[in-house]
C-alpha cells in the first residue's frame, strides 16, 4: 500500500450513541428512524462550528475527528446543551440522549475511514459516559488543563 493511501496521525476522535435506540426500534421502529434522522440533523448542524470532520455514522452512533482536543470537548458540550434544551417540551419517549467518549491518539486514515488505537479508546470510553455526558481520556498538558477547567466551568456540565 503507497504512502498515499495511508495517512497517520494524532487525533481526537469522538465517538456518539443514542441512549434507548435499539430497545425503542423494537418497540416503535416507525418513531425511532424518525428520533434518529433528527438526532443526526441536530448533530450534523453542530459539528461544523468546531471543526469535526465526520468520519461515518454506524446505525445510530457517530464517528468524528477533531483537530483540536478543546474544540471536541466543546462540541461535546454544545451536543449535550442542545439536546437538553431541545428534551424539555417534548415527552419521555420522544426524548433524545447520548452518550460521548473522546480520545486523543493515534488514528490512521485509510480509504475514507479511520482506524487505530484513538478509535478503539473512543468507542470503548463513550459507554462510560452515561446518558446525556460524555467521557474523555488524554493526558493534559499544563496550558489545556487550564482551558479545559474553564470550558467545564462556563458549561455547568460534569464530564
Amino acid at each position: 500500500m503507497s504512502s498515499l493511501a495511508e495517512q497517520r496521525k494524532l487525533a481526537a476522535i469522538m465517538f456518539t450513541d443514542m441512549v434507548g435506540y435499539s430497545a425503542l426500534s423494537q418497540r416503535d421502529d416507525k418513531l425511532a428512524l424518525e428520533l434518529l434522522e433528527e438526532h443526526r440533523r441536530l448533530l450534523r448542524e453542530i459539528f461544523p462550528r468546531f471543526h469535526a470532520t465526520e468520519i461515518k455514522t454506524m446505525g445510530d452512533a457517530f464517528l468524528v475527528e477533531f483537530n483540536s482536543a478543546l474544540e471536541a470537548a466543546q462540541c461535546a458540550i454544545e451536543i449535550q446543551r442542545a439536546l437538553a434544551k431541545r428534551n424539555t417540551d417534548v415527552s419521555v419517549d420522544r426524548r433524545i440522549e447520548v452518550k460521548i467518549g473522546i480520545h486523543i491518539g493515534d488514528v490512521v486514515h485509510r480509504a475514507g475511514d479511520v482506524y487505530g488505537d484513538g478509535v478503539n479508546i473512543a468507542s470503548r470510553i463513550e459507554p462510560l459516559a452515561g446518558a446525556a455526558g460524555f467521557a474523555c481520556r488524554w493526558t493534559l498538558n499544563a496550558r489545556f488543563a487550564t482551558r479545559w477547567a474553564r470550558v467545564l466551568k462556563s458549561s455547568r456540565l460534569r464530564s
